[in-house]
């Protein structure tokens, strides 16, 4: 019996959850954060390319990553940076300090996320992380960044 009605009591606090937007934050940010830790240990710790890897479609809209790789192989980039930092150097200082804003829900299926790696502990986002949601699943569709405008033409 109090095994009953532990597990009624149980399913009710669940069914009454009071923020649900808030956890749906919380997964975005932490998936941008577990992004960003990969991306970076795969490119300096383990002298990777993680942007040939079939690991970031974990990540990674197919068909950004798509775009980028082959952008990389004709030697096309924004700056000669790599698309994923825009940033040309980078080192472990940026993956000790990264830190991710909180997230800006556009609609339900569109978060920007604000992405912070500067060579000292403050919070200065110089990036911004577009992550979609699409059959159930996050994907990082568009990294763009904020220190300078966009002349590019609008993404299709």
């Amino acid at each position: 019996m109090k095994k009953r009605s532990l597990a009624c009591i149980f399913l009710v606090m669940s069914l009454l959850q009071t923020y649900p937007q808030f956890a749906h934050a919380q997964d975005v940010e932490s998936f941008v954060r577990d992004f960003y830790k990969w991306y970076i240990k795969e490119s300096l710790i383990l002298s990777n390319e993680p942007v040939f890897d079939q690991k970031i479609l974990k990540y990674v809209c197919r068909c950004t990553a798509r775009r980028v790789q082959f952008d990389y192989n004709r030697g096309v980039s924004a700056d000669d940076s790599d698309y994923y930092m825009r940033r040309q150097d980078y080192g472990k200082e940026q993956l000790d300090n990264l830190m991710v804003g909180k997230t800006i829900a556009v609609n339900e299926s569109l978060n920007l996320v604000p992405v912070s790696m500067s060579n000292q502990k403050e919070y200065n986002p110089y990036l911004v992380v577009f992550v979609e949601k699409t059959n159930g699943r996050l994907c990082i569709s568009k990294i763009e960044s904020s220190l300078r405008p966009n002349f590019r033409a609008p993404v299709y």
